[in-house]
């Protein structure tokens, strides 16, 4: 006999009632959000009708890497520790591309 719990959302706690992870049904999509010891989200998965995405935040909450899986390709994107991208690597229908740029956002190297 299978058993099934159904709800809209989970939360997961440490022996303290502390979240440690979440999973969401929204309206868009599901979403699982890690936290870490101090309560911040570090580690968000999500899916929706574009795509698929994984984001990862440092300790100061700075969105520092970010991949996704959409229609029109696929991206990964990782940023500095000010959260100012830095490096983006995409593969799009038309091909592949490497751009690497300084803090103050103007690319120094592209490929191709």
């Amino acid at each position: 006999m299978t058993k099934e719990i159904r709800a809209n959302e989970f939360i997961l706690e440490n022996e303290n009632g502390e979240t440690r992870a979440k999973l969401s049904a929204l309206k868009d999509g599901p979403m699982l959000s890690l936290y870490d010891e101090n309560g911040q989200v570090r580690a968000l998965l999500s899916v929706d009708k574009s795509g698929m995405g994984l984001g990862l935040r440092d300790e100061n909450g700075e969105l520092r890497a970010v991949m996704s899986v959409t229609k029109s390709g696929s991206w990964l994107v990782l940023a500095d520790e000010n959260g100012k991208t830095r490096a983006s690597l995409v593969v799009l229908k038309s091909g592949p591309g490497l751009f690497l740029q300084d803090e103050n956002n103007k690319l120094i190297w592209s490929a191709p």
